[in-house]
């Protein structure tokens, strides 16, 4: 995303007109007050070099080709799904009790601002917030999974973040109700999701490792010993809270051969 805090901020800061509290950007979190912002920079890129923005040492070209604007516009889509991120994280966080209630918590409609959508007809304006609420829906589930198994694979203990990924036992796309249930994921490093996800490993009733007919019945290399083979029986790392859902992976073997 665009950042506008810079030259915005130096325009700002020399004319401030009744921005003042908007010199640091970042520190904006009232999306009505950024369109606020919005608003007026369209204005006075319309007044071009009469513009009261128009002033010595800033590029003009920020201002006249909406490089300004556009960046305010990101910045509003960027607070839209930080702050609707918060909301869910901060419901995940807060839950106590019954595991089984947390997804109905999550379940959760998108705040997004109607001018945001005046320039697009009805269909595309749900386009673009089923956009926006399914990218933050996969984050949060990430940052939900990462956080529950401690940023580590519960295959090999790899707890680099940057390699690691949320696993749906279920696929994202098979069942709406299960996209953000914790239980429904596993944390594992590149190749384990890659072959998790392809159905070539599996977990059992106990978490324990299986592999599928594929990988004993045509892959017979080194590595493959070493990465699957050897593995197979192991029980993984289970998370204290949301242990993968028995039925979930019951799905998913049915879904290889194994």
């Amino acid at each position: 995303m665009a950042k506008p805090v810079p030259t915005l901020g130096q325009l700002i800061s020399q004319k401030p007109v009744s921005f003042a509290d908007c010199q640091n950007l970042w520190n904006l979190t009232s999306i009505t007050r950024v369109q606020d912002l919005y608003t007026f920079t369209l204005a006075e890129k319309k007044k071009g070099d009469q513009s009261i923005w128009a002033l010595e040492g800033i590029p003009k070209s920020y201002l006249r080709d909406g490089f300004c604007s556009a960046a305010l516009n990101a910045y509003q889509d960027f607070l839209i799904q930080f702050q609707y991120e918060n909301i869910l994280l901060t419901k995940f966080k807060n839950h106590q009790g019954n595991e089984d209630e947390l997804t109905k918590k999550l379940s959760v409609d998108i705040n997004y601002p109607t001018h945001l959508l005046e320039d697009l007809d009805n269909l595309t304006g749900k386009e673009v917030i089923r956009s926006v609420k399914t990218r933050s829906n996969q984050n949060v589930f990430r940052k939900m999974i990462l956080q529950i198994y401690d940023n580590s694979c519960c295959i090999t203990g790899l707890n680099i973040p940057e390699v690691n990924r949320a696993s749906h036992i279920i696929p994202w796309s098979a069942d709406v109700s299960k996209r953000l249930d914790p239980r429904n994921g596993l944390c594992l490093s590149a190749t384990y999701d890659a072959a998790f996800d392809r159905h070539l490993i599996s977990l059992d009733n106990d978490y324990r490792i299986i592999l599928s007919k594929d990988i004993k019945d045509h892959y017979t290399s080194q590595s493959v010993d070493q990465y699957f083979l050897k593995k197979e029986g192991d029980k993984i790392n289970l998370p204290a809270k949301y242990k993968p859902e028995l039925t979930y992976l019951e799905t998913h073997r049915k879904a290889g051969s194994f």
